[in-house]
């Protein structure tokens, strides 16, 4: 049995944050919202997936779900 269980759910230990943004870079344009891992650093890093969604979805005609 472990001693000591860590969650980093804020990025302090693992930044994860550019791997997230890549992703969905990845995602984005594949839904038919053509960008780039720099647009998403610049625009999304920190943000909730549903914020990310409905700024989209409020922006352009493209429903991401």
């Amino acid at each position: 049995m472990p001693k000591l269980v860590i969650f980093d759910c804020d990025g302090i230990l693992v930044d994860t944050e550019n791997l997230a943004n890549r992703r969905l870079a990845e995602w984005l344009t594949a839904a038919g919202y053509p960008t780039s891992f720099e647009y998403c650093r610049k625009n999304f890093s920190g943000r909730s997936m549903a914020s990310v969604q409905k700024e989209i979805e409020e922006e352009t005609s493209v429903r991401l779900g």
